[in-house]
């Protein structure tokens, strides 16, 4: 398969990429560490608390990058899964906390629900978005709730899928919506989101197919979605995920090795041991396996989803192939993240765990994005199911 990328991808990765070096510091992450780290647990519940990096988000906003990963309804550059793995991939690097991943989703929930003007204000920047990832009850933990101005959650019903929605200073103002912080391994910005009811009305779909907004309770709503909309979001979502995380592995290999030939013992850098040399070796093997794990599930959603991924509303196929991809990529990121993040406090010794120090971060981070996708296991039992019952999913693939 050819991973090769055409030059907007490229240069707009270089972009994201120069920005974030320049201001996804050490000091700059520190800084909101204490702020949003360990022993403030208690604070967090709005964006002047968040572990939220302000200076990156309105960078990254004014060059367009939200806005050019948006589907083409919105103005979106048509980019693709594929562009969309790789800016991640930068964020991870430098392990940016901003909502970009939120924004991505929930833009093209938004478009291809029928709510366009909701999901050019999210591309453009004017809102914060933040998407629900598990099945919606009175309660769910949503990543970026704290920072939001819009929430979304797909309600994936059998009858008829539906995509719920609050606006959030609305609804906090009405008292139909709270949201209390939670803490995630990595401190990152999360919260509990509570007041949703257990019971979702359906609206009634139009003769003309149509999708109309149902206002259940003061700023939340409910509009019917179609099924392929809300499994390419979570396919989407999982390729994120590993996209991070190969950032985050990189680059935590490539400070681990930096360290390994600075960091001297017996009169010597311990990176020319051999039990550390080959550690850092494997290491390699595992940041090249999620990249091209990564990879290979992006292009498959590219190419095999329709029209989904430009924010179209028509139905689109989604293979096997594609589901089975995105499966070896979470597999890869967990597995491998699981790895490289145990390598780097290792090999760094007492100063991987010091808090003062970066490494800590990366392992933090690492072992986040593996939580978040559920863990490797699952996913080589749901392969070993496919290879058993159907043969090998990419036999027959492009």
């Amino acid at each position: 398969m050819d991973f090769s990328v055409d030059d907007t991808i490229t240069e707009l990765t270089g972009l994201v990429r120069e920005m974030g070096e320049k201001l996804v510091t050490d000091e700059s992450l520190r800084e909101l560490d204490a702020r949003f780290g360990p022993g403030t647990e208690s604070g967090g519940t709005d964006r002047d608390t968040a572990r939220f990096h302000a200076p990156l988000w309105d960078a990254l906003v004014e060059a367009g990058v939200p806005a050019a990963l948006a589907p083409g309804s919105c103005g979106g550059a048509g980019l693709g899964v594929v562009g969309e793995a790789l800016v991640m991939r930068e964020l991870g690097r430098v392990l940016a906390p901003v909502p970009l991943s939120p924004a991505i989703r929930a833009s093209h929930l938004l478009a291809a629900a029928g709510l366009t003007d909701r999901a050019t204000d999210v591309a453009e920047g004017r809102e914060i978005a933040a998407v629900g990832d598990g099945p919606i009850a009175p309660a769910m933990e949503v990543d970026w709730a704290p920072v939001a101005d819009l929430i979304v959650a797909p309600l994936p019903m059998p009858d008829l899928p539906m995509l719920w929605f609050s606006d959030v200073a609305r609804a906090r103002e009405k008292d139909t919506v709270a949201i209390e912080r939670t803490v995630p391994v990595d401190f990152s910005c999360a919260g509990m989101v509570s007041g949703l009811p257990t019971y979702m009305p359906l609206a009634d779909r139009p003769a003309d197919d149509t999708p109309r907004p149902t206002e259940h309770s003061a700023g939340n709503s409910v509009i019917p979605a179609h099924a392929s909309a809300l499994e390419f979001d979570a396919l989407r979502r999982r390729v994120h995920l590993a996209a991070h995380q190969w950032g985050v592995v990189e680059s935590a290999l490539e400070r681990t090795a930096t360290y390994a030939t600075t960091r001297h013992q017996f009169g010597r850098p311990i990176g020319s041991f051999q039990a550390v040399a080959a550690r850092l070796a494997d290491g390699m093997i595992d940041v090249d396996a999620v990249r091209l794990s990564t990879l290979r599930a992006a292009y498959e959603l590219d190419a095999r989803s329709g029209s989904v991924e430009n924010g179209d509303t028509g139905p689109a196929e989604i293979t096997a192939t594609a589901r089975d991809s995105v499966a070896s990529a979470h597999f890869w990121a967990c597995d491998a993240g699981h790895r490289l993040a145990h390598s780097a406090v290792h090999i760094h010794g007492g100063v991987g765990l010091d808090r003062s120090e970066p490494a800590h971060r990366y392992f933090l981070a690492a072992k986040a994005n593996e939580f978040r996708l559920g863990g490797a296991t699952r996913q080589l039992l749901d392969l070993g199911d496919v290879l058993a019952s159907e043969g090998d999913p990419w036999e027959y693939s492009a």
